[in-house]
């Protein structure tokens, strides 16, 4: 009987690191490198200090751009407020930006948290989009939502943007309603 093995007899013949434990040697096994060994660095955005891994042009939630220039017009005097009857919240929209509304947060990482519970808005619902000069509409997803879109208990049709005005009543579904509030209005 040998009283200790070879270097040859440790390693793994594929080389991988991976070496067996003899427990007459006291040499005790090296941990085989893991790809979860890698953590992901994430940074915080700017602007809505949201937690975002690195390489990313702009923040997927408020769309300021992560490059170190100037947020896109952050200004709560221009941005358009969505007020939900319900969900007890808001969201604002910006100029030259879209607001995704669904239940997925990945799809919808700016409005998920505040409908996850609302069982009748689907992951991927409408959004809405605030153009650089104000002008706001609402677009059901194209393949349609499971309870549709209503603008003042007006049926959307699927895929085609509804112009939107602050006073205007937006309905996702059956139970979930946001009143559309332009800069400068009543809070």
């Amino acid at each position: 009987m040998r009283d200790h093995l070879d270097d040859e007899e440790l390693t793994d013949p594929e080389d991988t690191g991976i070496h067996r434990f003899d427990a007459r040697a006291g040499i005790p096994p090296r941990p085989a490198p893991a790809e979860r060994d890698v953590l992901e660095v994430r940074h915080p955005c700017p602007a809505c200090s949201r937690l975002l891994p690195a390489g990313l042009a702009s923040c997927p939630v408020c769309l300021s751009p992560l490059d170190g220039s100037a947020p896109a017009a952050s200004s709560p005097a221009t941005a358009v407020r969505l007020v939900f009857r319900g969900a007890g919240g808001h969201l604002e929209v910006l100029p030259g930006t879209e607001m995704r509304l669904g239940t997925d947060d990945a799809w919808s990482p700016g409005a998920a948290a505040l409908l996850a519970g609302e069982t009748t808005v689907s992951r991927m619902h409408a959004s809405v989009a605030c153009s650089g000069d104000g002008r706001l509409t609402v677009t059901e997803v194209s393949r349609g939502s499971r309870n549709g879109v209503r603008v003042n208990d007006r049926v959307l049709t699927p895929g085609t943007p509804e112009p939107l005005r602050g006073g205007d009543v937006v309905s996702l579904g059956p139970e979930v309603t946001f009143t559309v509030q332009e800069p400068g209005g009543p809070p």
